[in-house]
């Protein structure tokens, strides 16, 4: 099995977020939400600590990346965990193609202005028009 590696988990946390209008987007940060909850339940001195509610910071790529970098240390020091961070990435993050029929939501929200037209898909091909300018 590869290591997991923080720059792969925040990829994998992206591809997840773009589906997170949907329910499975929802079940995909709520599971990596317990996987949290998981490493960060374990203190430094081995005891049993609860952190309470974990909030992926989806909107703060700093956070994000922090909290990718606790996983994938928690990942190599727990081989169990590091399993089922692995199947979670493989479940929800297939940001690379891996996935050809997975779903994608595309969502334009939070204070977004729209002044023009928006395309929002996968897989492209060919031109794209908006008529005669």
């Amino acid at each position: 099995m590869d290591p997991v590696t923080a720059g792969a988990l925040v990829t994998a946390v992206n591809a997840a977020v773009s589906g997170a209008g949907g329910e499975a987007g929802r079940r995909a940060l709520d599971s990596l939400g317990a996987l949290a909850r998981r490493a960060l339940r374990r203190g430094e001195d081995g005891t049993a600590d609860d952190p309470g509610p974990v909030v992926i910071p989806r909107d703060d790529a700093e956070r994000l990346r922090r909290l990718a970098e606790l996983l994938a240390e928690r990942a190599r020091q727990d081989p169990d965990f590091g399993r089922d961070l692995a199947a979670w990435m493989r479940r929800y993050g297939a940001a690379d193609g891996e996935d050809e029929t997975s779903t994608v939501y595309n969502t334009v929200s939070g204070d977004a202005h729209i002044t023009g037209p928006v395309i929002q898909g996968r897989d492209f091909n060919g031109p794209i028009s908006f008529g005669g300018r």
